[in-house]
């Protein structure tokens, strides 16, 4: 258990609250489960347990009828509850109920699974790393300083950071090193140095705090504007299996102004080799209007758009959606993922587009991980 302490000076000092430590403990951590819903149905969940709070995902699949293709369902996001005695509660995205209720306890989490509106399923599922897959531990720090010390009314700066860094129990040492320096690269920035996660959290938190301070306090110290900032950066796993490992980040940052700013970005990390991989290593290089023909047509049929309508006429930017590089896999395909205003105005939120490998089978390039992920 790894915590940040501070001393009762420091308390005095830096009015701040810090929690952090490695995902080893039981109310912070993040797992990948494997296991059963029934007697037919296959499933593996990537679950981050943040004190209370659940989140995560899951994927199902079965053999068919014949016995001898398998059915990959879609990934579906869950977010949810645990309390003290492990009793824990996950909804599927869209769903108002509960899909999983049991108990987590060790490496274990069973109970059942809601199948319909009257039948339920019992689920057992172990915490489990296959070769190709890789271990996290999570880190979280929240904290908020003041921008005049002492002053009651003084506008204030928070942070709130989750932080999920892989331990060094991976078999390949140099493959979790790149994993970490590319984790560091997108959740912190470029230019951050990699060191132990407690030390980075605590920087990236001074550097927030000082860079509030400096733009704020000559405009308070003046009469003039001055605004209470807030920011916080998560992570989730997307998928960790068959040495593909998809990670997001999102990132919210408020410093006045109508409303903050939210950011999904995503990697895409080969764990045979720890490379990153970028729009360039997984489509071909002659994809994009095609790509961006499939990505339209999906638009409309998620959106119910007629063809007789324009994508500007039902509230878009643009006319036909091209490809961009945020792109993210799991076991059932490759979405692309729109942030605020870039095809769409803020009010419509994120504009998060999926294709099934099906529909890029012939655009993937040959050869690359992504391609023999895409025929699995």
């Amino acid at each position: 258990m790894n915590y940040i302490k501070l001393s009762l000076i420091t308390l005095l000092l830096l009015p701040i609250i810090i929690f952090a430590q490695s995902g080893s403990t039981d109310n912070m951590s993040y797992k990948r489960y494997e296991g059963n819903i029934g007697d037919n149905i296959s499933i593996t969940a990537n679950i981050v347990q943040l004190f209370t709070k659940l989140s995560g995902n899951y994927q199902y699949r079965f053999l068919e009828d014949d016995n001898e293709k398998m059915y990959f369902g879609k990934t579906v996001e869950l977010d949810g509850d645990v309390d003290e005695d492990g009793k824990a509660r996950l909804k599927e995205f869209g769903r108002t109920d509960y899909a999983f209720e049991g108990t987590i306890q060790g490496k274990s989490f069973n109970g059942n699974w809601k199948a319909g509106e009257d039948r339920f399923v019992p689920f057992e599922m172990s915490e489990y790393y296959p070769i190709g897959s890789i271990p996290f531990d999570v880190y979280y720090l929240r904290s908020e300083t003041d921008l005049v010390k002492g002053k009651p009314d003084s506008p204030v700066a928070e942070i709130e950071i989750t932080l999920i860094y892989p331990t060094s129990e991976y078999i390949k040492p140099e493959i979790t090193d790149s994993v970490r320096k590319i984790i560091v690269n997108s959740f912190f920035g470029r230019g951050f140095n990699v060191g132990e996660p407690d030390t980075m959290l605590v920087r990236f938190e001074e550097e927030y705090f000082s860079e509030y301070v400096k733009q704020n306090e000559d405009w308070y110290e003046l009469g003039g504007a001055s605004f209470s900032w807030e920011k916080v950066v998560n992570m989730s796993v997307v998928y960790n299996s068959t040495y593909m490992l998809c990670l997001e980040y999102l990132k919210y940052a408020y410093s006045g102004g109508a409303h903050g700013m939210t950011n999904v970005a995503y990697d895409i990390i080969y764990l045979d080799n720890g490379q990153l991989l970028t729009y360039a290593n997984v489509f071909k290089k002659d994809a994009e209007e095609k790509l961006s023909e499939i990505l339209t047509g999906q638009l409309r049929k998620d959106y119910s758009i007629p063809a007789d309508i324009s994508l500007s006429e039902a509230g878009f930017f643009v006319e036909v959606v091209e490809p961009n590089r945020n792109i993210y896999v799991n076991g059932n395909g490759i979405g692309f993922l729109y942030n605020s205003y870039e095809i769409a105005p803020y009010a419509q939120g994120a504009t998060n587009i999926f294709l099934e490998w099906k529909q890029v089978s012939e655009l993937v390039r040959q050869g690359t991980p992504v391609y023999e992920m895409s025929r699995r």
